[in-house]
């Protein structure tokens, strides 16, 4: 048996990241999301996935915010921290595909594909993306392989 794999992933126009600055001003609960969440998105674009088995296209709307990479902070020194820039597009398209799961997979994919087969793509796609962005291959393929298996393990957050 085949198995998917990515050929590329385009970008409608560079993605342009800021970080949520926390103001005094804020309410604690917008200071409290600031922090989960300190990566913005600050213009729409379109991502277009290209794998051996199928073409999509999606659209990232501007203000979508997230976390950055979720690596323990006991690794940072070999890995690098969830804030460092060869990881930031990769993990903003993992959070996006995760968060927005149930649409793409009934109406982007039209329900073409198992949660499994999601699941690992979701995995593939930030491993493509991290290795474009600079991180060797060897560090890529640990860090998809890190999300994958969290991913196998966190099964509450797989159901659709």
């Amino acid at each position: 048996m085949n198995r998917e794999k990515v050929k590329n992933i385009c970008f409608s126009e560079q993605p342009k990241v800021c970080v949520r600055v926390i103001d005094d001003s804020d309410p604690e609960a917008i200071k409290k999301q600031k922090k989960e969440y300190p990566f913005e998105l600050h213009n729409t674009v379109n991502v277009t996935v290209i794998t051996t088995f199928r073409q999509f296209t999606f659209t990232i709307s501007k203000g979508f915010t997230w976390n950055g990479a979720d690596i323990p902070r006991m690794f940072w020194r070999i890995i690098g921290a969830r804030t460092d820039n060869d990881f930031l597009i990769a993990s903003m398209l993992h959070d996006y595909l995760l968060e927005f799961k149930v649409f793409i997979i009934n109406e982007t994919l039209e329900k073409q594909i198992t949660i499994d087969e999601y699941r690992r793509l979701t995995s593939l796609i930030f491993r493509e993306k991290i290795k474009n962005q600079g991180t060797n291959v060897i560090k890529a393929n640990i860090m998809a392989w890190c999300v994958d298996v969290f991913q196998i393990c966190n099964k509450k957050g797989w159901k659709v």
